[in-house]
């Protein structure tokens, strides 16, 4: 099943995953683009980090499957047509943040694309970690981790230290999704390989990168 997502200017055919059987490993990689500059003399470096240029990436391993198991998987492979089509995909072990959460968190103020930084509101007030270091959110289709404890002033305020950068600028009042957040991704590349064995169990793995 798919349906078509605007995000800015982009649109997006989405692919819905499916949910059985689930994954037995997920691997959810982060990256950033990192320049490092040595001096041939000396040895010191010096780094230059690019803006926007973090992303996240994943790899999804299947258990061992029959033919019955492993029709929907299949399926959802090929509708996704290559790097053509998009996916959304989280975090399994995520199902609700570390810290409080507690109120209805929604973006605030003016929030720069390209940015670590977010602030938002609607928490609940002199609350000592809304977030805690590592939780995540997502906000429409992008997938956010927190980098430090945020704690919420007098009014419900808080300013999130975020990874990968603010890939849109939001605008105020969109709300932040704290339970099961999920990411946009696309297959890392357009072949699929479906592998099966004498025992007539199929395997499959699944790399993908996020979609901007």
């Amino acid at each position: 099943m798919s349906s078509t997502i605007t995000i800015g200017s982009n649109s997006y055919t989405l692919c819905t995953i499916p949910t059985s059987p689930g994954a037995a490993e997920i691997e959810l990689g982060m990256n950033d683009a990192v320049t490092v500059f040595t001096s041939p003399f000396t040895g010191t470096q010096q780094t230059q980090l690019f803006p926007g240029g973090d992303s996240w990436d994943a790899t999804i391993t299947l258990p061992p499957m029959t033919r019955q198991e492993a029709a929907p998987w299949e399926g959802f492979l090929a509708e996704l047509r290559g790097k053509a089509n998009v996916f959304q995909l989280g975090d399994l072990r995520y199902a609700s943040p570390l810290g409080a959460g507690w109120g209805f968190p929604i973006t605030s103020g003016t929030n720069l694309a390209m940015t670590t930084s977010l602030t938002t509101s609607g928490w609940m007030p002199h609350s000592a970690t809304v977030l805690k270091t590592n939780d995540m959110f997502s906000l429409g289709y992008r997938l956010y981790k927190v980098c430090e404890d945020a704690v919420s002033d007098s009014s419900g305020a808080a300013t999130l230290n975020i990874w990968p950068s603010l890939r849109e600028a939001p605008v105020a009042g969109v709300s932040l999704v704290i339970a099961s957040p999920k990411g946009l991704f696309r297959l890392k590349d357009n072949r699929r390989a479906i592998h099966w064995s004498p025992s007539r169990l199929t395997t499959i793995s699944i790399s993908c990168v996020e979609a901007r």
